[in-house]
């Protein structure tokens, strides 16, 4: 079995991302409401990825250049007030 480099994956999660950014500018209001959260949790996982490998910086400008918002990053800002 092969082993991939940090190089490679860091590349995957990249493209990954641009795709996944791509599909969603390019099916924004196409899709049912199934289809939206299919690219969305796709988009998010693939922008997880990013970060866990490091390229949080450059994912965050993928995202930008696709028109869409950057996510809010910290535990606080996740949570719902009490």
């Amino acid at each position: 079995m092969s082993v991939i480099t940090q190089r490679a994956q860091i590349e995957l999660a990249v493209e990954r991302l641009s795709r996944f950014a791509e599909l969603q500018r390019t099916y924004a209001g196409q899709l049912n409401e199934i289809g939206e959260r299919l690219v969305q949790s796709s988009l998010f996982t693939a922008y997880c990825d990013c970060r866990a490998l490091g390229v949080g910086k450059r994912a965050d400008q993928i995202l930008a250049n696709h028109g869409i918002a950057p996510v809010e990053h910290g535990r606080d800002r996740e949570r719902e007030p009490a």
